[in-house]
């Protein structure tokens, strides 16, 4: 499946969706369009892509903390901590300005990683994120950006 394509199914899933969390929730599809275009952007180095990469698969992977057969659209909590933490190694470790030249969104990129790394283990639980980072090979995130 193409990311175009995961990120259409992705958006149809949430859209709509007006739970506790859909502010976070209705950024999932565009994170997962941002981290797929890094992965095809030269001036991303290779480590980078590794870590964007893995946050892809755990994104499209049936298996995952949250299921989002079973919880519906808050089951993408896990998947949005996941991608914002590989997109915080990125913002703290290169030119931000290679990564904010893909996002399409409207909300502010630096402040919306920074304030979802800071409240991670509320939105999954505590240490949660720390697991699941070292299970798809993704070493944690420094805080802030």
């Amino acid at each position: 499946m193409a990311a175009d394509d995961v990120y259409r199914t992705i958006r149809e899933k949430v859209s709509g969706y007006t739970g506790a969390y859909a502010d976070y929730v209705m950024l999932v599809p565009d994170l997962f369009l941002l981290v797929t275009r890094l992965m095809l952007d030269q001036r991303v180095e290779a480590k980078h892509k590794v870590y964007l990469g893995a946050a892809v698969a755990y994104v499209i992977s049936p298996i995952d903390l949250l299921s989002e057969r079973r919880f519906g659209p808050i089951g993408y909590l896990d998947d949005l901590v996941v991608i914002v933490a590989a997109l915080n190694i990125l913002l703290n470790e290169s030119d931000q300005n290679v990564v904010l030249e893909h996002w399409v969104g409207k909300e502010d990129l630096l402040g919306t990683v920074r304030n979802i790394v800071a409240q991670a283990d509320g939105l999954i639980g505590k240490g949660r994120l720390e697991k699941i980072l070292q299970t798809i090979g993704i070493r944690r995130p420094a805080p802030g950006v």
